[in-house]
């Protein structure tokens, strides 16, 4: 009666064994990768979440770290599944993990290939148009002080274009303008006019505040009236302001490549 196995037969079984989890480790290696990266989508999730609530309470978030989110927004202040602080990107929008390589873009753009990224900002879009009565009159106009529109957009403007020159600048100001579209004819949205039609295009007066999102223009004071309506400069809570599409000015700080602001949607004039 046999009591063991052969020396033969434990070399056969052992490199039977050995031929199955080499065939397996592969998928045992990617398993591993594909949950390290689901682990760190999932916090990615859960910080752009963090950081929008943030935004809404308290302003712009400035840290390229997460730890002023932990405590209020967050329950810890997570690392990556590779043992690598989050990063967020607060010009571009964007927070995001290194990866595997554990190298940022700053080491080359080579290193950038696999960064596992969030945004916790809209795309680039006009969101609202405000008319500010400055006089106080009631009405839209330049009486005693100039009324202004403020444009906002959901993201920081890129203040300086690619040919180094100001968005609100002498020589760039009448190209902003003419990107800009204002439709003063309800019965016909289609028919839009460049936005210099109604503002003023001296550049000292236009300027871009509240974090870089908002554009303020002062309303000219001998503007054009509109063909078909005869109104003299816009009525608010009726017409329209949107961005040109084909545009090549508005654009937001994103790395390495900006983007190019949303076009062809309009956004109703309101009053402040």
């Amino acid at each position: 009666m046999r009591k063991g196995f052969t020396l033969i037969e434990l070399l056969v079984v052992i490199t039977i064994i050995a031929i199955l989890a080499g065939a397996a480790l592969p998928y045992v290696q990617n398993y591993v990768a594909e949950s390290r990266i689901a682990k760190a989508k999932s916090d990615l999730d859960e910080i752009s979440r963090a950081l929008v609530i943030y935004e809404s309470r308290e302003g712009d978030y400035n840290k390229k770290t997460v730890e002023d989110l932990t405590g209020r927004y967050l329950d810890r202040s997570p690392i990556d599944p590779w043992g690598v602080p989050y990063v967020v990107a607060t010009e571009s929008g964007i927070v995001y993990s290194l990866g595997p390589d554990r190298k940022d873009a700053d080491s080359g753009d080579e290193y950038a290939f696999d960064n596992i990224e969030v945004s916790y900002v809209p795309p680039l879009a006009l969101v609202s148009v405000k008319w500010v009565d400055k006089n106080k009159s009631g009405a839209v106009d330049t009486q005693n002080v100039q009324d202004e529109l403020h444009l906002t957009f959901s993201r920081k403007l890129a203040l300086v274009s690619t040919n180094d020159q100001e968005l609100v600048s002498a020589a760039n100001l009448g190209n902003l303008l003419a990107r800009i579209w204002i439709s003063r004819d309800p019965a016909d949205l289609a028919a839009s006019e460049p936005l210099s039609v109604v503002v003023d295009p001296a550049e000292t007066n236009a300027k871009i505040v509240g974090a870089s999102r908002t554009i303020v223009l002062p309303l000219s004071e001998t503007p054009t009236p509109n063909a078909t309506t005869g109104v003299k400069y816009f009525v608010a809570g009726q017409d329209k302001v949107g961005v040109k599409g084909g545009h090549d000015m508005i654009k937001d700080n994103a790395k390495p490549e900006q983007n190019a602001c949303i076009s062809d949607q309009l956004v109703v004039i309101l009053a402040q």
